[in-house]
């Protein structure tokens, strides 16, 4: 008579639901199971990277380029496996966060919907433009992008928008946003349902009639300490009737229909020993062949 241990794992279907509450630490252990248990894992351990040290972000960076070591759909490197790059929780990206460290992400990143930058202070205006006009892939499919405290220039963020055709979600609070970045918002960003623009005091009443004006969709606009706005009644406008609070950093929302504060929520204090683990094994797996159970080869 077959085991339990035999029946899970050999449906699928069951594993499937089991590993879909598993935390990064069991998912990362999962992995080395074997094919079909990796096959499983890596998917939704991959989805949402945690990553909140630089030493974990730079293992990160190295690994994004890795081949697969199966097949797995259509992937074919890690970087394919990424749909959210959050860097909201990663300490000192402030100052230790560069164009090196990132470009390797952006390059290898091809189905990222979600990205953000909030507090990226170490990036040049020229590199965050760099950034996205090197990898055209990332405007086909990102959907929300937080630029909050950053020292990007208003002519690079007009210069980025227009390659994001495809945006819903911007967040650029305490930026160099101006009326010429509002502009551009209504005139290249035809899906954009929220912006948040607290604190940015080069804009005027100008530049949120020209919103107003040129994005219908827009129904959630947070402007607050926004002292050149004179005339609040601009942003009640775009506000009234759509049933939302304010949105604010600590929001629970999605772009795309899942949930954050679900999937996002800490796994305890083993967390960032479960991403050291598991991008330790990943860039060592990248070097070495010879791990047990694991093939470099590509195979069915």
């Amino acid at each position: 008579m077959p085991t339990l241990a035999t029946i899970v794992f050999s449906n699928s279907l069951i594993l499937g639901r089991i590993i879909t509450h598993l935390d990064q630490k069991a998912l990362a252990q999962l992995c080395l199971v074997g094919k079909q248990t990796w096959q499983l894992a890596v998917l939704r351990l991959w989805d949402r990277p945690v990553l909140r040290t630089i030493e974990q972000f730079e293992r990160f960076s190295r690994t994004v380029g890795t081949a697969l070591p199966f097949e797995l759909r259509n992937y074919q490197r890690y970087g394919d496996l990424p749909r959210e790059l959050d860097l909201s929780m990663l300490a000192r990206r402030w100052d230790k966060l560069g164009y090196d460290l990132l470009a390797p992400v952006f390059k290898h990143c091809l189905r990222m919907y979600d990205i953000d930058m909030n507090l990226c202070q170490a990036l040049h205006s020229d590199q965050f433009e760099r950034l996205f006009a090197d990898n055209p892939h990332i405007g086909k499919s990102l959907g929300y992008l937080n630029i909050s405290e950053t020292f990007f220039s208003a002519t690079s963020i007009v210069s980025v928008l227009n390659m994001l055709p495809k945006l819903r979600y911007l967040l650029v609070s305490e930026t160099e946003t101006d009326d010429s970045v509002l502009e551009t918002i209504s005139q290249s960003l035809p899906n954009l349902i929220s912006l948040q623009i607290d604190r940015c005091e080069l804009v005027s009443d100008v530049g949120i009639k020209v919103l107003a004006d040129g994005c219908p969709d827009l129904k959630c606009l947070t402007a607050k300490e926004c002292w050149g706005i004179l005339d609040t009644e601009l942003v009640d406008k775009i506000n009234a009737g759509n049933g939302w609070e304010d949105l604010d950093d600590s929001q629970d929302y999605d772009s795309y229909g899942h949930s954050n504060s679900e999937d996002n929520e800490d796994e305890g204090e083993g967390e960032d020993d479960a991403n050291d683990f598991i991008l330790e094994y990943l860039e060592e797996f990248s070097m070495a062949s010879n791990l047990p159970g694991f093939h470099v080869q590509r195979n069915r």
